[in-house]
């Protein structure tokens, strides 16, 4: 009975795991029980229009000045001011929040109430010459989120001017957030709810609808310029009890860019590795030192030497007061997988907030996070989910392989989930892509859970970086997940004879 417990804790925590993505994205019911709207709202919603109509006969004609509902953005100052109004919050209490919409239903964690649109306020950003970013998302092998760094100001009357991140404490450090401004990455575009063929911004129509917000998400105009996780914040972000926030009063919302000469702070890396003319017997640390390496910021070469050594001290010697650098990584057909992992424990000693932010992988190419790809998936009895898995050998020039497709399922009058495993022989790029979409097809006819879109390869170090991107080419489209184990053959299939 030992292991049908175990079996039904497994089945737990895969529960859980499913109704917490369920809970992340699908919208919020309307009508929610939850306070979201402070004392005086209607009467400080009709003070936002009468100043919405005020602006616009002011700056009527006026080709520097750009006024939205609930904004004004002056181009010449480089500067957003929007109407907002405050949220009392429980002194020590969570927030995920800074700043939402008006329509959002977060108002029980959040710090303000915006009267102008998440749209408009990344409309009014672009008008005074602040591009938007890119956001965090795993999904896309976007580790990190990318964006120029804005300071956000809270001014109202008789009080000085207060920075936004003065509103929050960390219970880690017993301190204020660090004053590093916020980045704009934008929300994403996505389908909408009552009409899934129209585009809209994310922010404008799903909750929470955030405009700031504390944590990493694809869905909010501004975000914290550092790696948060929304567990984290929620555990460790509490309001400020120095600097409470008297319900419903009005306020400005100064949004204004850390560079306003219009100098970029965000700086993009380019580092391109080749193999190098090193014998094939050498040893780990002669091909390193021997691979071809160029690092360039557009078309400046920036390592004196092209060795990896020379690549480091450049990133070493970078200004990372003034800038922040994201680098894409590129690996030469030539560059063997046993070397490709090497590089990648390297990187992961430098992929971090005060070194370089790595890229997603340009186009046909594996992020370096492959790999160094996580061990748990090696135990199919207790990892939550079964990824994919295939097996490559080259002979003679030639690379083909073994897929595995692994399922948990129910047998009649069992006690616990069983594994069943299908092997397809893939010869060819063309084959793989082929059993792919097979399984694909069977999974919607029979109108199944889609397996995840995961691949677990497992190969030989000695493997060139091109052998393995051609077989795995057609598979990248829908398959953008790739774990390598080098070393480590595919753990044995059940019931069958080695």
């Amino acid at each position: 009975m030992r292991g049908a417990g175990k079996t039904d804790n497994v089945m737990r925590v895969r529960l859980v795991a499913v109704l917490f993505m369920l809970a992340s994205v699908l919208p919020a019911r309307e009508g929610t029980s939850y306070k979201s709207k402070p004392k005086n709202h209607e009467k400080n919603r009709q003070m936002s229009t009468n100043a919405y109509e005020a602006a616009l006969v002011r700056y009527k004609g006026d080709t520097n000045i750009l006024v939205l509902p609930g904004l004004v953005a002056d181009k010449g100052r480089k500067r957003v001011e929007v109407m907002a109004e405050t949220l009392r919050l429980r002194a020590g209490g969570p927030c995920e929040f800074t700043v939402i919409a008006e329509t959002s239903d977060h108002g029980y964690e959040a710090n303000l109430i915006s009267f102008a649109k998440p749209s408009d306020v990344h409309r009014a950003l672009q008008f005074i010459g602040t591009d938007p970013g890119e956001s965090f998302d795993p999904g896309s092998l976007r580790n990190w989120a990318k964006g120029e760094s804005v300071v956000l100001t809270l001014a109202w009357s008789n009080e000085p001017p207060l920075r936004l991140e003065q509103l929050l404490a960390d219970k880690r450090t017993g301190k204020g957030l660090p004053e590093t401004g916020f980045m704009f990455t934008g929300s994403r575009m996505v389908s909408s709810i009552n009409d899934p063929t129209n585009e809209v911004y994310a922010a404008d129509e799903y909750q929470p609808k955030s405009i700031v917000s504390l944590f990493n998400t694809p869905y909010s105009v501004l975000e914290v310029p550092y790696f948060a996780r929304k567990e984290d914040v929620y555990q460790n972000l509490i309001v400020n009890p120095e600097r409470e926030l008297p319900e419903g009063e009005v306020v400005t919302l100064v949004i204004e860019p850390v560079n306003k000469d219009g100098a970029r702070r965000v700086k993009d890396l380019v580092l391109q590795l080749q193999a190098g003319a090193m014998p094939t017997n050498s040893g780990l640390k002669e091909r390193l030192s021997g691979l071809i390496c160029q690092l360039k910021e557009s078309e400046t070469v920036l390592n004196a030497k092209p060795s990896l050594l020379s690549v480091f001290d450049a990133l070493a010697a970078l200004d990372r007061k003034k800038h922040d650098y994201y680098l894409a990584v590129s690996f030469g057909d030539g560059v063997e997988l046993g070397d490709a992992r090497a590089l990648a424990m390297l990187f992961s000693t430098i992929d971090c907030e005060r070194g370089v932010r790595i890229e997603p992988p340009p186009a046909g190419q594996l992020h370096y996070k492959a790999f160094i790809p996580p061990q748990q998936l090696l135990d199919r009895e207790n990892r939550m989910y079964h990824p994919w898995e295939l097996s490559l050998s080259e002979k003679d020039g030639h690379v083909s392989g073994v897929l595995l497709l692994v399922e948990s399922v129910w047998k009649e009058g069992a006690t616990a989930l069983v594994l069943e495993t299908t092997e397809f022989p893939v010869s060819s790029p063309q084959d793989l892509r082929k059993e792919l979409d097979a399984e694909m097809e069977r999974t919607r006819k029979a109108d199944g859970r889609p397996k995840p879109r995961e691949i677990m390869v497992f190969a030989p170090p000695t493997l060139k970086y091109s052998h393995l991107m051609n077989f795995l080419e057609p598979a990248l489209p829908t398959h953008r997940t790739v774990h390598v184990y080098l070393d480590t053959p595919m753990p044995p299939i059940p019931g069958k004879k080695p």
